[in-house]
């Protein structure tokens, strides 16, 4: 988690648009995965539509990456991070929809505490307002791939899922690139330092990242797991505050009411997943005779 900590660190310290930084990672990232795949055994083979739909959702990865780029573009890593937050809001109301679930009280009124926190810092930070209007899309695309993620890993490899999501992520940033004219010899003109974040953020943060998530598993409890995901924000807005601090900038530096309203959303996300953890206890109680 305090790897995936870094991804919005990084995002602030490329020099790059947002769309290209999405092309670079998703293309180092899925070659990467590709040279994984060569060493993992017994991976079936996919059927047209399962890879038809991993795609599709790489597309929505894709959006995701470039919509959270851009809100740090335009606001800065904090409002970026909290407003990605929110996906558990969203989370809450697609998760019943696409598993087919009843909805609970518990997470309408969680729901409701994450949309006051929201609320809280649009009314601090109005300098920031399109910033976290991009934020909060980017948190509903995170949402919706995660959730559908849940579907595929019951049945498909994590590894293959991760390439061919990066695939189509790729297509989505190549794509965007394409409509802007900005894919051509330049594009891959990078300087040394931008080279240097951009393998960190595609083979650290993100294919070691991911294929460590699912490998932990085996070793702690979901809750746990849960825990440290909803507690990213937390270390990327410290790890922002140290760099703006060693370079002796401000630009991290938000109102009383951000810091308020991000306390709302975290504190909201954290009682989330223990209602959670405990409504599934339950179930496996009842199950269990």
């Amino acid at each position: 988690m305090l790897i995936w900590g870094f991804t919005g660190i990084l995002g602030g310290l490329i020099s790059l648009e947002a769309n290209e930084i999405t092309f670079f990672r998703t293309g180092i990232a899925f070659l990467s995965l590709v040279v994984v795949g060569f060493f993992i055994r017994g991976n079936r083979k996919l059927t047209k539509k399962e890879l038809l739909w991993l795609i599709i959702t790489g597309v929505i990865v894709g959006l995701h990456w470039i919509t959270f780029f851009y809100s740090i573009k335009i606001s800065t890593i904090s409002i970026a991070v909290v407003c990605m937050s929110a996906s558990t809001l969203f989370t809450s109301f697609l998760e019943p929809i696409i598993f087919k679930r009843r909805y609970y009280f518990s997470e309408l009124i969680l729901s409701i505490a994450v949309s006051a926190g929201v609320m809280v810092i649009f009314g601090f930070e109005t300098r920031y307002t399109f910033g976290i209007v991009i934020g909060l899309i980017s948190a509903f695309l995170s949402a919706l791939y995660n959730t559908l993620n849940g579907m595929f890993v019951k049945e498909i490899a994590s590894q293959k899922i991760a390439q061919y999501e990066m695939l189509g992520g790729l297509l989505t940033a190549t794509a965007f690139l394409l409509v802007t004219d900005n894919l051509n010899a330049s594009t891959f003109d990078l300087s040394g330092t931008d080279l240097f974040y951009l393998l960190v953020l595609a083979l650290i943060c993100t294919t070691f990242a991911f294929m460590t998530s699912v490998w932990v598993m085996k070793f702690v409890t979901p809750f746990t797991v849960s825990i440290s995901v909803n507690m990213e924000p937390v270390y990327t807005i410290i790890l922002a505050l140290c760099i703006d601090w060693y370079r002796g900038t401000n630009t991290e530096q938000m109102t009383d009411g951000f810091y308020a309203g991000g306390a709302i959303i975290i504190a909201t996300i954290l009682v989330h997943a223990w209602l959670k953890t405990r409504l599934s206890d339950r179930q496996a109680k009842k199950n269990g005779g």
